[in-house]
């Protein structure tokens, strides 16, 4: 069966055993020792400005992104689903609970189904309200207009803007340094990364986007995929410095 495969889908598979086989080590060393391992600057990040919203009694502002099912659609518009749900985790009981916004219709359903379900499993439904979760506009300008006349609110302390989002959020963090509110973008597409480093914003880049969440989810499974592909990475640099000197030595054709 291997041999009908082409050598492309070989490697892929040989890929896809080894970072299962890396996930599997560190899940069963995450049993004798919980390391810590989260890449920076993430690692603090995140967590300081959880800290900061509940010691001020604040609530925090999340901005999903708006490119989960229109002509861009990327999975990675959905990355900010998992930053929600480990800091509703965190802040639940807060005086101001977390507040979402989503410019996409599907994200917004998926994400008051996230609120929803976090209430649920700390026995608070009735603490629920469809308003922590809300869709604000169906456009990257109307989602931006939404966005930037939430920042003047006396009752945030941060702003969270993850997944997949246009330059337009320089008018977002414009208003926030405006403001003197502290901003964190992990923002999945490029031109949103650029934007990102407007003013004194905290501007996550590369496996840092989708890890955000990491130091505040209490999963096993978290660090244990982390430190998996820092091995699988280790593996990849090995075999194309191997397969270089191979090909220069006349050894592969």
């Amino acid at each position: 069966m291997l041999s009908t495969l082409s050598l492309n889908d070989q490697l892929a598979l040989a890929l896809g055993i080894a970072g299962l086989l890396f996930l599997l080590i560190n899940l069963l060393l995450l049993k004798r020792n919980q390391p810590k391992h989260i890449p920076e600057p993430s690692k603090e990040a995140v967590e300081d400005l959880l800290h900061v919203s509940s010691e001020q009694g604040k609530r925090l502002v999340v901005g999903l992104g708006h490119a989960l099912t229109n002509a861009s659609f990327d999975l990675a518009g959905a990355s900010g689903l998992n930053l929600q749900r480990a800091l509703l985790k965190r802040s639940l009981f807060n005086d101001h609970p977390l507040q979402s916004f989503s410019g996409d219709g599907t994200l917004a359903c998926v994400s008051r189904m996230v609120v929803h379900g976090a209430y649920h499993g700390a026995l608070a439904s009735e603490l629920f309200r469809d308003s922590l979760s809300q869709l604000s506009g169906t456009s990257p300008l109307a989602y931006t207009a939404s966005l930037v006349n939430q920042i003047p609110d006396g009752s945030n302390a941060g702003l969270l803007l993850a997944g997949q989002m246009s330059p337009l959020m320089l008018l977002v963090l414009d208003q926030a340094d405006r403001q003197v509110l502290p901003a964190i973008s992990a923002l999945s597409s490029l031109s949103g990364q650029a934007a990102g480093f407007f003013g004194n914003s905290l501007n996550l880049m590369g496996e840092d986007v989708f890890n955000a969440a990491g130091k505040l989810d209490q999963r096993k499974s978290v660090p244990a995929s982390l430190s998996a592909q820092d091995w699988l990475r280790i593996a990849i640099s090995i075999g194309l410095l191997l397969g270089a000197i191979l090909k220069m030595g006349g050894v592969l054709p």
